[in-house]
């Protein structure tokens, strides 16, 4: 494939059926567009810049095809990869552009981090950089990486575009989940990247995919929307955990105040109209409420029921097993109570705002608990089990100087005095979400052990025309039963012809 045609794929991918496929008029292509029953196949606009200083003076043009989009793709440099319902100009010349503001998307195909450093110089020196951090550290491998005239576009593509859709009370749930999965994405970033713009516009313009500027592409590496919400609120929470430095209260003074004493809560739990919804809809409110209930020391099964009745009292409830499974994810021990930034979402969203106000003024508590050090604490949670063995893999596959180890379970057990059950859950979980790969050993020989990064960093380092031998290799001792439901499928060869392999959905590794 030509790197014309790369480049055509990734507009393609990006765009998925926001725009028509051919020209209104004056079209090159014959149509063969029809109607999809049960649709009103409504199209929408985006608009493409030449320069950047153009950019900057909203001066460019909008296309509504991607007959119009492959046209002039390449004598561009910036576009909008999101979609908007209308775009107009705002002179007779048609020059200026204008609508390219959320409240007016269409629909949301990707999120984009900004990597500007000061010069290309400097960006060249740095890719290995930005390359390991997208590779090997977040969560979800990126579909696209662009380079820029200082930096880098990293480009996070949704399998599904993300239909904007505006609530009864004017609110935008789609559009402030996906800024908030944005804002977890770039403050992910940062921490490893201080380059990193945390400031962008997550529906702004970015670097249009050409020949030129194309780094990496795979189009495989698509990304659901709602599992990138999942590891969007695990983060946020995370970061809310880090207790500051200068606060002057006692830990007895925050563990005093229980989440579901607190207004909001009391706020959510007497709404009867929260639907489904992308974004904050019925999943998310009851998920929130049950972290409230797992953080005020609420049993399971009280939880289960104050919960039952709440989704009893919707107008539209959730099947009583789906109430069920929020509940055993809330409860599981990786997460420590519900998020700020989340209820003020849900508040937003579904609470009007004169009772909105009353209840946040009345809200004079603290949100989060914070746990006690670990050496002061008896049990630990799974996350903190989990991030052990990660370290203890990551420190015997260095040590050994390979991509895996061998070892038995009582051996880690006892290296890491965690006990047989709980080791077993917590690389239970690591397996499910890909981030430990196990071959159990033959006859007395240990089993092995290998991670998620020491697989990708292994395999980067061979040549390509090894690579396929190798993964041959891996996919011989990774059983396609529950280790690989978070797998994605990925070749690693540019011929279509290729058998495809499954690729692990990355997760941070520790």
């Amino acid at each position: 494939m030509s790197a014309m045609e790369i480049a055509q794929q990734a507009i393609d991918l990006i765009l998925h059926q926001g725009l028509r496929e051919t020209k209104a008029r004056h079209s090159n292509v014959l149509k063969l567009e029809k109607a999809i029953p049960g649709k009103q196949n409504k199209h929408g606009a985006i608009a493409m810049y030449r320069s950047k200083a153009q950019m900057a003076k909203s001066w460019g043009t909008i296309y509504t095809s991607k007959e119009a989009v492959y046209d002039n793709y390449a004598t561009s440099t910036h576009w909008t990869p999101n979609v908007f319902n209308y775009l107009t100009y705002t002179d007779a010349a048609k020059h200026y552009v204008k609508g390219a503001k959320e409240q007016n998307l269409s629909q949301i195909n990707t999120l984009v981090v900004d990597v500007d450093y000061h010069d290309a110089e400097e960006r060249q020196a740095k890719f290995a950089e930005v390359w390991d951090t997208a590779m090997l550290d977040v969560q979800f491998m990126p579909t696209l990486i662009l380079a820029t005239q200082k930096g880098y576009h990293i480009y996070y593509v949704f399998d599904e575009p993300v239909f904007v859709r505006r609530h009864t009370n004017g609110k935008l749930p789609a559009v402030r989940a996906a800024k908030a999965i944005a804002k977890s994405l770039k403050d992910f970033y940062a921490q490893k990247l201080p380059a990193v713009d945390v400031t962008c516009n997550s529906f702004g313009v970015f670097r249009v995919p050409r020949p030129d500027n194309i780094e990496y592409f795979e189009p495989k590496m698509t990304v659901d929307f709602q599992a990138l919400m999942t590891w969007s609120i695990n983060f946020a929470n995370d970061q809310h955990q880090i207790k500051p430095q200068n606060t002057q209260r006692s830990f007895m003074a925050r563990q005093t105040s229980r989440q579901i004493d607190q207004p909001w809560f009391q706020a959510l739990i007497n709404q009867t109209d929260i639907d489904q919804n992308v974004g904050y809809g019925r999943h998310n409110t009851i998920f929130t409420l049950a972290l409230a209930c797992y953080s005020s020391n609420v049993s399971q099964a009280q939880c289960f029921d104050i919960l039952d009745e709440f989704n009893s009292n919707l107008n539209h409830p959730l099947a009583t097993q789906h109430v069920q499974k929020v509940i055993n994810d809330a409860y599981s021990g990786q997460f420590h109570a519900a998020s700020r930034e989340y209820v003020n979402a849900l508040l937003e969203t579904w609470v009007p705002d004169a009772d909105r106000r009353v209840y946040l003024q009345r809200s004079q508590t603290t949100w989060y608990k914070y746990a006690k050090p670990r050496t002061e604490r008896v049990n630990s949670h799974v996350n903190e089990w989990q991030a052990d063995l990660m370290a203890y893999f990551n420190q015997r596959t260095s040590q050994d100087n390979n991509w895996f180890t061998r070892t038995s379970l009582r051996h880690i057990s006892k290296e890491l005095n965690i006990c047989l059950g709980s080791l077993t859950k917590a690389l239970k979980e690591l397996i499910d979400q890909g981030l430990v790969y196990r071959e159990k050993g033959h006859g007395r020989q240990a089993t092995m052990f290998a991670t998620r990064s020491s697989l990708l960093q292994h395999a980067m380092a061979l040549k390509q025309a090894q690579r396929l031998n190798y993964w041959l290799m891996v996919a011989r001792f990774l059983d396609p039963t529950e280790q690989l439901l978070a797998l994605q499928r990925f070749s690693l060869t540019s011929d279509p012809n290729t058998t495809e392999f499954e690729q692990l959905r990355l997760v941070d590794t520790g």
